[in-house]
């Protein structure tokens, strides 16, 4: 059985190789990113932010399978980044402002609406979940979940994400999570390209898991 454990920061590349090819298929994600031709140039610059900012004053919790990091968790602590959130924000805002367009735009316009939704309360703050496509349906999601999952429970502390993927609404419902706001993503692409695999219209969707005294089912 694969252990979890906190990310090492030697491990860095595996995890952000990792990442990307775990959101290759994301509607939301490929929104931003929709050339496939720059999409991992571009996927590694956005995430290798979060990652590194993560590492630094957050947490990062990985499940390794065959010398392989196979599923990765990155998380802000209530209260916000360890490191500062204006620092955080700060790198963040310049990877963000150096990206091509229509990536610059789209992203702002994601987080704007993102801003406005998530909760005020303190929470944790799950901003990436990522399990290898070769190794999903395998359980490591939750797994690499379970370390921050039972802190939150411990602390009674909620955790609060956000997901575009309508696949998804059911997959965190299962573990916990009810959907607390969603909004439809305003772009200037046609009605075709501003939707999910499911020909659905590309929604952002804020859910939200409250502590529970019997910890991770």
């Amino acid at each position: 059985m694969p252990t979890v454990r906190r990310l090492s920061p030697h491990e860095r590349a595996g995890a952000l190789e990792t990442v990307v090819a775990a959101f290759a298929t994301d509607p939301l994600v490929r929104w931003w990113f929709p050339d496939d031709a720059t999409y991992p140039d571009l996927a590694s610059r956005f995430f290798g932010v979060l990652l590194d900012t993560r590492l630094e004053g957050g947490e990062v919790w990985a499940v390794e399978v065959d010398g392989t990091v196979a599923a990765v968790s990155m998380w802000v602590p209530p209260g916000g980044n360890l490191i500062g959130p204006d620092v955080a924000g700060a790198r963040y805002n310049d990877v963000v402002a150096e990206l091509p367009a229509p990536s610059a735009e789209r992203i702002a316009a994601t987080d704007e609406v993102i801003d406005e939704l998530l909760p005020t309360e303190p929470h944790w703050y799950l901003g990436v979940l990522a399990t290898r496509p070769d190794h999903r349906n395998a359980g490591l999601g939750t797994l690499v979940c379970a370390p921050v999952f039972a802190a939150a429970d411990r602390a009674g502390v909620a955790i609060a994400l956000e997901t575009a993927p309508s696949a998804n609404v059911a997959y965190y419902t299962r573990r916990g999570f009810s959907v607390l706001h969603e909004a439809e993503l305003a772009s200037d692409v046609s009605e075709d390209e501003n939707a999910d695999a499911d020909g659905e219209p590309l929604t952002v969707r804020i859910m939200l898991r409250s502590p529970r005294a019997d910890g991770v089912r």
